[in-house]
């Protein structure tokens, strides 16, 4: 955790940025928990942390897209909610890994978005396919997959701490991907007739394979068609889901939801499953 730069800027972001009820980080004890949970779940929430940085930097770069194409204020302002949402989500994950392992630094490099950066010389066509694309990417399929993932850590966490943490989080994740499917319909009129089929025949391909590479932990659909999630409370956890657990809520969150908002704006979902590997 880093240091606070002086007490009123620290002042300002605790009233910008920390949610009521906040954590209780000092009251976790981590000596009841084996040495091999405390490093997974170190490890796992430092993963988070570095993740939820990254869409600070992602989110920040789509607020400046916006507000160089004069998108609505209405868009300006959503955005900017979202960029300190994950300020917030950053400093909970970052609190738990260190939590888990006292004394030690936790750092990460600096976050790199996935995709180019915008081109900003100008309320171009080309800036705003920039920024369907990076709202179908970080929106609408990374914060619509993040929610089902966030309630199966509240249910397999037998620590009050981090069942703490993913509620704070998920009180705000139905709102981001919310913010992304209704940005993303607000701007798909708007692209250029190439630039909405490059959309959903490489864009939307390509951010699949990535989150199936990311979140499935390797398993295929096809390993666990037929099977059954049953997510329980114990042995003690500390807020990580097992490979398996992970994959069949990503699988489950794509057919349930998002392959079911993606038909509603007029993409075909599964050709661009299909596609994901070409």
């Amino acid at each position: 955790m880093q240091r606070p730069c002086s007490a009123a800027l620290g002042a300002m972001h605790r009233r910008q940025v920390r949610r009521e009820p906040w954590p209780e980080f000092d009251a976790f004890d981590p000596a009841p928990y084996a040495p091999e949970l405390l490093r997974e779940a170190r490890d796992n929430w430092a993963e988070r942390a570095r993740a939820e940085h990254g869409s600070v930097h992602q989110f920040s770069q789509l607020s400046l897209a916006f507000a160089v194409a004069r998108a609505p204020l209405e868009l300006q302002g959503a955005v900017a909610r979202l960029i300190t949402d994950e300020v917030r989500h950053a400093e909970l994950c970052a609190g738990m890994a260190a939590a888990c392992a006292p004394g030690e630094s936790l750092e990460w490099p600096t976050p790199r978005a996935p995709w180019q950066d915008p081109p900003l010389a100008g309320p171009t066509p080309e800036l705003l396919a920039w920024a369907a694309r990076a709202v179908l990417v970080a929106c609408c399929l990374g914060e619509t997959i993040s929610r089902p993932l966030l309630e199966g850590v509240v249910v397999v966490a037998t620590d009050p701490l981090p069942e703490a943490i993913a509620r704070q989080i998920l009180r705000d994740e139905q709102l981001h991907a919310t913010f992304g499917w209704e940005a993303l319909a607000w701007l798909l009129p708007r692209l250029e007739p190439d630039a909405r089929a490059r959309l959903e025949q490489h864009d939307l391909p390509r951010a699949l394979a990535g989150f199936e590479a990311t979140t499935a932990c390797g398993f295929r659909a096809a390993d666990l068609a037929g099977t059954t999630l049953r997510l329980r409370r114990g042995p003690p956890n500390l807020g990580v889901l097992s490979p398996r657990e992970q994959a069949q809520i990503f699988f489950a969150a794509l057919e349930g939801e998002v392959f079911a908002k993606l038909r509603g704006l007029g993409f075909d979902p599964l050709a661009a499953w299909r596609a994901r590997g070409a």
